[in-house]
This record gives structure tokens, C-alpha cells and sequence, in this order.
């Protein structure tokens, strides 16, 4: 329980962070929250402790895509991208959730489509918030 309370501080803690930081390090805050929901999917922990560490992350979604919809448009010029970008998220944030329903429904060990999805495409849009941000600092 410690835990998790100070994993959701740290979360907040960041979002405070983000609300006067540079676009770049905001949308770093939205990065590590990505790679949290990829490590809890893949972590060897039982499908309830999963469920309540799912159920912390998707507290904070909200406030991760708004940080993400508010910085992604000032780091990405090209409209067409930031607009992939925003869906890229919205799918991966909507799969998280699926994946903890398909966790309370049948929680079993071996991998859901799901969190095939999720391991498939996180990588991808946090790779491209690394490219994006690096490109961003190269310009100023």
C-alpha cells in the first residue's frame, strides 16, 4: 500500500512539475508513465496486485493526456503527426483498460491481446516523444 501511495505521489508530484517545465520535460513525465503501464502489464505479479496498480494508473489518465495533448503540439509542427500521436495515445490508454477488465475477468498468467498491443505500441510512441523532444532542442 506504501508503495503504491508513493508511486501516485510521484506521479502528481510530476504533473505539479510539469505544469511550469518546457514542453520537452512534460511530455518525459508522459513517457515514464507509459513505460509504468508497460512495466505493471509485464510484471510477474498476481492479476489483483496488477488490477490495483492498473487501477492507480488509470486514476491519472486525464491528467497524463491533457499534459500530453496541452505539449505534444508544441514539439511536433506537423498537425497530421501530433494528431497520430494523440490517437497513438488515446488507443494505448483505452487498451490498459481492457487489459485490466481482462484481468478481473480471467486472470490468467499467459499474455492477452491486450498486452500484446500494449507491449507492441508503447515503445513505438515513446520512442517517438524521445525523437520529437530531441528535435525540438536541436532547433532552439
Amino acid at each position: 500500500m506504501i508503495k503504491k501511495f508513493s508511486f501516485i505521489l510521484l506521479l502528481f508530484s510530476g504533473f505539479a512539475f510539469s505544469q511550469s517545465s518546457k514542453p520537452a520535460d512534460s511530455l518525459f513525465l508522459v513517457k515514464n508513465y507509459l513505460l509504468e503501464i508497460q512495466n505493471t502489464v509485464n510484471s510477474k505479479e498476481s492479476p489483483k496486485q496488477k488490477i490495483g496498480k492498473l487501477n492507480a494508473l488509470i486514476k491519472l489518465v486525464t491528467t497524463q493526456k491533457a499534459v500530453f495533448n496541452r505539449n505534444i503540439t508544441k514539439v511536433v509542427k506537423n498537425n497530421d503527426e501530433a494528431k497520430t500521436l494523440k490517437s497513438s495515445l488515446n488507443f494505448i490508454l483505452q487498451s490498459m483498460v481492457l487489459h485490466k477488465s481482462d484481468l478481473r475477468v480471467a486472470p490468467k498468467p499467459c499474455g492477452t491481446n491486450e498486452a500484446a498491443y500494449l507491449n507492441k505500441n508503447i515503445p513505438v510512441l515513446v520512442d517517438k516523444i524521445y525523437f520529437y523532444c530531441n528535435q525540438s532542442k536541436e532547433i532552439r
